[in-house]
């Protein structure tokens, strides 16, 4: 398995991390989410230090212009390297930099410390969570796994808002319907979007985007059969539908609610609860604002989760 760049200075002892250890790093690293799967991050080790720099050269000028999907997923792949450090027993000190737009999160070992149980389940979650981009089976989500799941997401100027009732459901169906059709039409964005997808390896899987329904509209293909706004409304209360949103929506927000929805996720993965994220809709201003109106948000709307139970097997190597 290819592994996120890494380098080692130092020499050896007991203030660097051994060869073992880097390579746990960086494997968890590369399992996190992230935008068409681009994995836009640079890893540096030094000594105990670990660096994880926002890469710029992930350009995708259609779907994330303004790089939010980008920071949001530096913030997934900081969530994986602090458990994967914490799963080597170091306590792990994190400090976020923004320097020329772009972040820079530092994470130190600063001294021994167990991890918990959570971190430790979770890290075990890393490599098992997967985005699931079909439909979800019934019965959904018990208020017991939504609660923890909602409880994993919670962290400073980070929130998480279940989308509830019919009336909701279907104000947000045609927020989403709306989006969906605009993207389906756009030349530009269906020429970036077949630009990264692949049929296997790295890049968007062809075999993992959704056809129809729900799943189907968060990433809209020229090939999506787009459905009516009823028939969203009906998946949309089935399924177990997120707003992650932030106080902000600054650099740093977009790092820490990429930090959240990892937790969540991998939260997920331990109960055996599969996921999937939507961002494509909300790059419409209109959409954005829409829902947050709509569902009477304070917070900024930054991604919104999937959760549920598949109905048929998720596909190997769809992060």
């Amino acid at each position: 398995m290819s592994v996120a760049s890494t380098e080692m200075n130092g020499g050896h002892g007991q203030d660097v991390w051994s060869a073992g250890e880097v390579t746990v790093l960086g494997e968890a690293v590369h399992c996190a989410p992230s935008v068409h799967n681009t994995r836009p991050w640079l890893l540096a080790i030094h000594g105990r230090i670990a660096v994880l720099r926002e890469c710029p050269a992930v350009l995708l000028a259609q779907h994330d212009p303004q790089g939010r999907d980008r920071r949001i997923s530096c913030g997934a792949a900081l969530t994986n390297l602090v458990l994967a450090i914490r799963s080597l027993g170091w306590t792990a000190d994190v400090e976020i930099g923004v320097t020329g737009g772009l972040v820079t999160a530092t994470v130190t070992g600063t001294r021994r410390a167990q991890p918990t149980e959570t971190e430790d389940q979770r890290r075990r979650a890393l490599s098992d969570r997967r985005s699931h981009r079909h439909a979800f089976g019934l019965p959904g989500l018990s208020e017991s796994v939504r609660d923890a799941v909602q409880d994993a997401l919670a962290a400073p100027g980070v929130t998480g808002r279940w989308i509830s009732g019919g009336d909701e459901a279907l104000a947000v169906a045609r927020l989403l319907d709306y989006a969906a059709r605009v993207f389906h039409d756009n030349a530009e964005y269906q020429r970036e979007l077949t630009l990264w997808t692949t049929p296997c390896g790295s890049g968007l899987r062809r075999d993992t985007f959704g056809a129809e329904g729900l799943a189907a509209v968060g990433l809209t293909t020229s090939r999506t059969r787009l459905p009516d706004e009823a028939l969203l409304a009906d998946r949309i209360q089935r399924e177990g539908v997120l707003v992650v949103g932030t106080h902000a929506d600054e650099t740093r927000d977009h790092v820490r609610a990429g930090q959240a929805l990892e937790q969540a996720w991998l939260e997920a993965t331990c109960r055996s609860v599969a996921a999937s994220v939507m961002t494509q809709p909300l790059h419409l201003a209109e959409v954005r604002t829409g829902l947050a109106e709509r569902l009477g948000l304070v917070a900024v709307p930054q991604v919104l989760m999937r959760f549920g139970y598949p109905t048929e097997p998720e596909v190997v190597g769809n992060p």
